[in-house]
């Protein structure tokens, strides 16, 4: 069992919640079960708003706070801040909620798993480690 631990986006949990991706349901199981997948708040509000129906919002709640959080302090937003400047000056702009994400990722050095090809161009300028899915 690898130790190697990863921050789940927000875009790989759309695919596995919608079901649109079936190599997810084993992938993710596997982390899940070897307490490898983490998230974050921000991947939680990003969930929760999606939310249909005030019963799908309380069962994505409970089931997202049962994950391990990477705490995002103050170090995260330097990262975040780091990140951003470097990003803007190698001609990337990616939403803010995004640069926040990675930098979670970075700072607690951990791998994203993520279906966004901007964390994939991201890396070269931040850091990040990222597995795109």
């Amino acid at each position: 069992m690898s130790s190697e631990k990863f921050l789940i986006d927000t875009t790989v949990w759309i695919k596995f919640l919608r079901g649109l991706d079936a190599s997810l349901k084993d992938r993710l199981g596997l982390l899940l079960s070897e307490e490898r997948a983490l998230s974050s708040e921000i991947i939680i509000m990003e969930i929760l708003r999606g939310a249909k129906s005030e019963k799908e919002y309380n069962m994505l709640y409970q089931d997202f706070l049962a994950l391990p959080l990477l705490v995002m302090d103050h170090n995260v937003w330097e990262t975040a801040w780091k990140a951003s400047y470097n990003l803007r000056r190698g001609g990337i702009n990616i939403p803010i909620a995004d640069t926040i994400i990675l930098a979670t990722a970075v700072h607690h050095k951990c791998t994203l798993l993520h279906s966004d090809k901007h964390f994939t161009i991201s890396a070269k300028y931040t850091g990040l480690k990222a597995i795109e899915v």
